[in-house]
Order: structure tokens, then sequence, then C-alpha cells
């Protein structure tokens, strides 16, 4: 959306005017950052693909009927833990850490600059917040592989039922635990009206990048904002069936979601779609990396 798609003919259309333009002016202000920070969305598409290249393995391996217990986690840490096990698996690391940092500047920045005071701004600010400060501890993730190769504390998985069941023990456990599985289910509905709408579109500046036409670009977003609403109502469905069965182990991560899901020939099925689509997020992440806007919470 450009500032003349903005009439200003409202309250909150001003409001969106004006934080509009404080973006564009800041992007114009500092070119060399915010080319900087499209390079975070380099390391952020390479996260996801790798994530979803390891839960297509899941998938496969549920379909051909195999156990589906590998070793690698289909989780984002689960992929920083596979980069490093490359030979250049340190370097690697370091800019992808490097990447993730920016990238959530980028988001921080979002948050911080002028827009509307209406729900829809404030839920976009939480929204960009929490995106920051959750591939800001990916990005200390990969800096404790660098500093310590090997697998560094707890599974993703572990995790999650470590604070499913710390929650669950108190009186109202079960039914705040029900409500972050109904909220991570109401956020994959909403990336699947992303998907529908490409909405994302909206953050682009318009064209192709190379080869690759602005119509082929759309197609990877909505596959790939697909397949990461699927990934999260998964997770989510998962959370609600521990707290209504009252059983910790039930709450997984998405590794555990994956490989719970595979224990039917339509969960097998789902599984590989969720993989296939945080793959192509992952590309669609990569290639749109030099078309990304910056933009503030009411864009």
């Amino acid at each position: 959306m450009s500032t003349a798609h903005i009439t200003g003919s409202s309250p909150n259309s001003g409001s969106a005017d004006v934080g509009i333009e404080r973006a564009e002016a800041f992007a114009r202000e500092h070119p060399a950052l915010v080319k900087l920070a499209r390079v975070g969305f380099l390391a952020k598409g390479l996260v996801y693909g790798l994530t979803g290249v390891l839960a297509l393995a899941i998938g496969v391996d549920a379909a051909r009927g195999s156990s589906a217990t590998g070793d690698n986690e289909a989780s984002q840490s689960g992929a920083i833990a596979r980069i490093s096990e490359n030979s250049f698996g340190t370097a690697v690391l370091i800019v992808v850490a490097a990447g993730l940092v920016v990238y959530s500047l980028w988001r921080i920045v979002s948050v911080v600059l002028p827009a509307g005071n209406d729900v829809k701004a404030w839920l976009t600010r939480a929204g960009y917040l929490v995106s920051a400060i959750t591939y800001l501890a990916l990005a200390w993730t990969a800096i404790a592989f660098v500093r310590q190769p090997g697998t560094p504390g707890d599974s993703e998985d572990s995790r999650v039922e470590t604070f499913t069941r710390d929650l669950m023990d108190r009186s109202f456990g079960r039914a705040a635990v029900i409500i972050v599985g109904a909220l991570l289910i109401a956020i994959a509905a909403a990336f699947v009206w992303k998907a529908v709408s490409a909405s994302f579109t909206e953050h682009l500046l318009p064209g192709g990048v190379g080869p690759v036409s602005s119509r082929m670009i759309v197609v990877l977003g909505r596959i790939g904002w697909a397949g990461r609403a699927a990934m999260m109502a998964l997770i989510g469905f998962f959370l609600v069936s521990a707290a209504i069965r009252f059983d910790p182990e039930d709450a997984q991560g998405l590794d555990g979601s994956l490989r719970n899901a595979t224990s039917s020939g339509p969960g097998t099925a789902l599984v590989i779609a969720v993989g296939g689509g945080l793959v192509v997020f992952g590309v669609f992440c990569a290639i749109s990396a030099p078309k990304q806007r910056l933009v503030g919470a009411d864009s």
C-alpha cells in the first residue's frame, strides 16, 4: 500500500497516512540499513526451509511405514542444529544469527513507528514484538551452537511439555493452556486469511525479482502462509488436547505435533503438506527479500 491509496477521509486513515509516510521516510533516510535488514529475510527463509525439509522427512518416513523417529528435530531450533552439523556450520550459523538479529530489529522498528491507536494496530504491534522476541531467541540458539557444538539445552517439545505441566499444576492451568492453544488456532486462521487474500503483498514493493514474476511470488507466498497456518493449528490442537485430557505429554512443539499427527493416514498427508508449505515459505522469504518494505503497525 502506498500513500496514494490513503484518502485521509477519516481519523484512522489520517493516522495511517502518518505512519506510512514515517516508514517511507525512515527507509529513504537509512537505505543501507534497510538493505541490511532485508538480509534478515534470507536468514529467516533458510531456517523455515530447513524446518520444512525436516518435517517432510517425518511425513515421508511415516508414509513409507517407518516409525518417524529420526534424530533431527523438525523445528526452527532443529534447523539451527542441522546447520551446525555442516563442515561450514559455524560460519553459516554466525551469518544466520546476525541475519536473525537484524530481522528482529526490523520488526522492533515496525513496532515503534508512528501508527494508529485502533485495536488492529495494537494487535499488529504485539505480533511484531512477539516476532522480534522469537527470532532474537532463535539467534541466541544459533550463537549457543557456535559457542558449544552439539545440542544445547532441551528440545522444543521438552520445553513445551514442561511449561504445560507447570502451568497445569496451577488452579487456572487447564483454562490457560486451552486459551493458549485456542490463540494459536486463531493465529492459524489469520494466516489462512493472509494466504487467501494475499494481504502480505502490501508489505512488498511492486514487480518481480529476476526471472521470478510478481505473480509467482504471490503464489509462493500463498502456499507458504498456508503451510505456516497448518503448523500453528497442529501445535494449538495438541495444546488444547493436553488440557482437555489433563495430560501434559500431549502438549508438543512442532516436532512432536508432526510425529503425533502421523499416527493416521490423513495426519501423515497433513504433515507432508506442512513440510512442503514451510519449504515454500522459506523460498518465498528468500526470493521476496529484495522487495520487502519497512511498514508500521497500520500498513
